[in-house]
């Protein structure tokens, strides 16, 4: 199984770069919680950066052996998670276990993970929101490519009909926070 972190996004709405966001309490930025969970159950973990932030996660993730920092791939550049999926099968592109992890739940757990890694083609769902970054599904290169090509960039798309995924329902916590603006950082802390 490998991992995925989504760590390129724009993060317009957050107003700068989450997945350099440390929130107070915890020991490492955001991308850096992200890919210490996932090396908890991954044996290699790919970080999809951002042309902006892939120098600073390059260096970050410098001295670990098991983590990888990739940008978006011709022809799908800046088209979103999808994108950045794309990018991460360029390392194992026939069909993997992928297990994905947005930076935007700095506070998700490793037991939800873990859960998620029992199941195959799954992602999380509280009662109140589906959560398609947080999810385990089995995908090759040419199923990313070929659901792009459609031009349909809806992750949830992707997980629901071309991996058939099935939601795994959790209670709704504070470890689904998304950090989507600031006003979700404050509530976060």
């Amino acid at each position: 199984m490998l991992g995925i972190v989504l760590a390129g996004g724009q993060s317009k709405r957050f107003g700068r770069d989450k997945a350099q966001v440390q929130l107070p309490g915890q020991p490492l930025n955001n991308v850096g919680l992200a890919v210490t969970k996932l090396q908890l159950l991954c044996e290699q973990v790919i970080v999809s950066a951002s042309q902006q932030n892939v120098a600073n996660l390059t260096e970050q993730f410098q001295t670990s052996s098991n983590v990888i920092v990739v940008t978006d791939q011709v022809p799908f550049e800046r088209q979103g998670p999808l994108s950045g999926i794309f990018a991460a099968t360029n390392y194992s592109p026939e069909l993997t276990d992928y297990l994905l992890l947005a930076v935007d739940y700095p506070l998700i757990t490793t037991t939800i993970l873990t859960t998620l890694v029992t199941q195959t083609d799954c992602y999380a769902t509280t009662p109140t929101q589906d959560h398609y970054l947080v999810s385990h599904v089995q995908a090759s290169q040419d199923m990313v490519r070929a659901h792009l090509l459609l031009g349909d960039l809806r992750v949830s798309h992707f997980i629901k009909t071309t991996c058939q995924g099935l939601p795994v329902t959790f209670p709704d916590s504070q470890a689904f926070t998304n950090l989507n603006n600031m006003e979700a950082l404050t509530n976060a802390k």
